[in-house]
């Protein structure tokens, strides 16, 4: 018997010298690294390579059997670790901590304590009967770590989000219990028994190392439920024959036919039991497992709804529902392929939601057509499962970003959808009902219903690009139609200037001729004096400021077209610039009997701006209030401050002008801020700066926006409509950022002060 156990452990020996090649060699395939599988191996091999150590070179305290129990607990810790990076992809410190604890506690009682008998004949029996200090040691420790890593890899199948990852931690609970039989047996004592463990442990073993060279372990369900069924078939038989026997047996004897006759009779009795019986179990098995025994069918079913859909989204929802039903899926969906038109390198992905999908945040991807899952699917036209794609080796140099929107999907399962060469979409599964991973024969399914696809997807996409001309068409008729209305009426705003522009021209031009007629005549009749040459002098200057006012009004224009306006910044508070802008004003406000109000903009923060051009927008918006609200009016500024929105953003000011004026049409709200607009007849023209319903070449508003956005601001008006009996007026709202941004400053920022203005206050003001 001694020598059947050596040679059996010798063999032991060499198969796990052999495992330690081969995982120096594949140690570049390996899942996790070899390090932890190699040692555990190591540990494994010289546990039972004590076997042929003779009992005297062991000490009274160190026998054969407890050396032998500190390698198992060495190979339990290095195991353990092998198990937990398998599962949870990282190390746990705690772990080893404990198996520490654990060997350091049976070092401590070994050697305080008497001879250990561990190891020994009828020593786990005796364990159990009289334990003593080590023996409790041994076994608390040896259960502890036990439901310790039981723990991991139930936790590991709990978080599990792919079956085939939860299959893996079920592989790591099977083996895990193999290694704690071998253990047992190993410590026993008995020789038969440790022959036994020596076996076991071997075969764990062989397991570790089948699961790192695979990421795809067997389905250990799958295993589990064909086992349980087979016992389950091979009990029910066995009692049916033992039930057929027993009834022959108490049956009264007659002739020989007789017998014949009645053994016949109960044959046929009982393959009819064990015909249903079968029939039975398979309906059990399609009703709880969902499995599809009938792919053909399936996919006729499948091909058979998908040809009625025409619509995509028509396309996509009956091709879920028909998948979820066929493939007994949880959810299913779909990706459509797009080339881009910026990128040859990589297609664009569009998820198109089916039956149950669930919220995802991107409802865009890509994929490389140089990556592995775009070969995958394009070139070699075969289906894939998440599985692969997480833990495949061919799927490792995958972009972060690709693997994320996989990942992201919540899918299991992808087929492609090819037509004429060319991979237009991806059909897509979740997990299947019962949990079950996908097979080989459920992605060749898959695949069969992802060709069936094509056609009716290609299809329903051309409908769908066909809708989408249509739509834009009638979307460009309408602008086309709009940019018609506009252009008739910038052709009547031209026709307008010319009118509003020559009046304009002509008055001062008129003036100016006039008087020096006038001077001419007195002159030859030397009639001039001081005073009327005075007068007249006047009248030509106010003549020749009007004419410069509107060609100087022309030629800011003509900048603002090129983007050529020069901006000289410095740092300039609200209230002076909207004072400087007023000033000039107070004499055509008290003669037009109007009030004004300013409110807020004293304590708002100096501003980077070109003061002279900002009074010059202000001016402009304020003029413009004076002009179309009647004698007697109002007009009211305010100003804020708004702080930014964004962290570390810039504050704004924002002043608004309202007047109780005439009032814009909602049609002409953007409209005034064009170049020669006038939202009003020009017959009504009026050659008075400041009268009412007088107006210039329709100039200031676009001047004013130019400057307003170049300093990075915005301008923009608001009015419930125009009627010139109730007077519903107009609020012209300027949003200035405090420091506009760099592509604003057109010269250079000066660091003198431009708070220059006048330090008195017109009587109008308020703050």
């Amino acid at each position: 018997m001694n020598s059947v156990i050596g040679a059996i452990i010798l063999v032991n020996i060499v198969v796990h010298l052999l495992l330690l090649v081969y995982i120096q060699v594949r140690k570049n395939q390996m899942r996790v690294g070899s390090g932890w599988l190699a040692l555990t191996v190591l540990f494994s091999l010289l546990t039972t390579a004590v076997y042929f150590l003779p009992d005297e070179i062991f000490a009274a305290q160190f026998s054969q059997g407890f050396v032998r129990v500190l390698l198992l607990v060495a190979m339990i810790a290095a195991y353990g670790m092998l198990v937990i990076r398998d599962t949870l992809n990282r190390e746990l410190r705690l772990w080893l901590g404990l198996v520490g604890l654990w060997l350091i506690g049976m070092v401590m009682v070994g050697l305080l304590g008497e001879n250990a008998v561990i190891g020994q004949p009828e020593w786990l029996l005796n364990a159990f009967r009289a334990p003593d200090p080590l023996s409790l040691v041994t076994l608390s420790g040896l259960a502890v770590t036990t439901f310790f890593l039981l723990g991991v890899t139930f936790y590991a199948f709990y978080i599990a989000r792919l079956p085939e990852v939860a299959n893996r931690a079920l592989f790591w609970v099977l083996n895990t219990a193999i290694v704690v039989l071998s253990v047992l047996l190993t410590l026993s004592g008995t020789e038969l028994w440790l022959m036994a463990g020596s076996l076991t442990l071997l075969m764990s073993m062989l397991g570790a190392t089948y699961a790192q060279v695979s990421y795809r372990v067997f389905d250990i369900r799958s295993g589990i439920t064909s086992t349980l069924r087979t016992l389950v078939v091979i009990a029910l038989t066995a009692a049916l024959i033992w039930a057929v026997l027993y009834i022959f047996n108490i049956l009264p004897s007659g002739s020989r036919d007789d017998d014949l006759l009645v053994m016949v009779f109960l044959a046929l009795i009982a393959a009819t039991i064990y015909t249903l019986g079968r029939q039975f179990l398979k309906l059990i098995n399609r009703t709880f497992l969902r499995a599809v025994d009938n792919p053909t069918g399936a996919a006729r079913k499948y091909s058979q709804q998908v040809s009625k859909a025409v619509e995509l989204d028509n396309l996509i929802e009956v091709s879920s529902e028909t998948l979820n039903n066929v493939m007994a899926v949880r959810r299913s969906g779909m990706l459509l392929v797009s080339d881009t038109s910026s990128d040859d390198t990589r297609v664009e992905l569009r998820v198109m939601k089916g039956v149950n999908f669930p919220d995802i945040k991107d409802q865009k991807g890509f994929m490389s057509k140089s990556g592995a899952i775009y070969q995958r699917l394009a070139a070699e036209r075969a289906p894939l499962s998440q599985f692969d794609i997480e833990f495949d080796p061919r799927y490792k140099s995958l972009h972060e970003a690709e693997r994320e929107f996989f990942r992201n999907l919540q899918m299991s399962a992808y087929a492609p959808i090819v037509v004429e060469d060319v991979l237009i979409g991806v059909l897509i599964c979740g997990p299947k009902v019962n949990d079950a991973p996908f097979y080989p024969r459920d992605l060749e399914l898959l695949a069969t219903m992802a060709d069936q696809t094509g056609i009716a997807l290609r299809n329903a996409r051309l409908v769908a690009d066909l809708r989408h001309l249509n739509s834009s068409m009638r979307s460009l008729n309408t602008g086309l139609e709009e940019a018609n209305e506009q252009l008739e009426k910038l052709d009547s705003v031209k026709t307008d200037f010319v009118t509003i522009a020559s009046h304009e021209l002509r008055t001062p031009l008129a003036q100016i001729r006039g008087y020096t007629d006038i001077i001419d005549a007195l002159n030859e009749q030397g009639m001039l004096d001081k005073d009327q040459t005075a007068g007249m002098v006047a009248n030509l200057r106010k003549a020749i400021e009007r004419t410069e006012e509107l060609i100087s009004a022309m030629l800011d224009v003509s900048q603002l077209d090129v983007n050529a306006m020069d901006l000289r910044f410095a740092q300039a508070p609200p209230e002076s610039i909207v004072r400087m802008a007023i000033e000039p004003l107070t004499d055509a406000i008290k003669q037009r009997k109007l009030t004004l109000s300013a409110r807020g903009l004293r304590g708002l923060p100096t501003i980077q701006a070109d003061m002279q051009r900002l009074v010059q927008a202000f001016r402009n918006i304020v003029v413009n209030a004076i002009k179309f609200t009647p004698d007697g009016g109002r007009i009211d500024i305010t100003a804020s401050q708004q702080p930014s929105e964004e962290p570390g953003g810039v504050d704004q000011i924002l002043i608004a002008i309202s007047d109780t004026g005439v009032g814009i049409d909602q049609e002409n709200l953007e409209l005034i801020f064009e170049k020669f607009y006038r939202a009003y007849d020009p017959s009504l023209h009026s050659t008075g700066t400041y009268k009412f319903m007088g107006a210039g070449p329709g100039l200031g508003l676009t001047i004013a926006r130019g400057v307003i956005e170049s300093h990075g601001g915005r301008i923009w008006s608001e009015s419930s409509g125009h009627n010139m009996d109730t007077y519903p007026g107009t609020t012209f709202y300027v949003l200035l950022p405090v420091s506009p941004p760099e592509d604003a400053r057109r010269v250079a920022i000066e660091d003198h002060s431009s708070d220059s203005a006048s330090s008195s206050e017109p009587t109008m003001m308020r703050s």
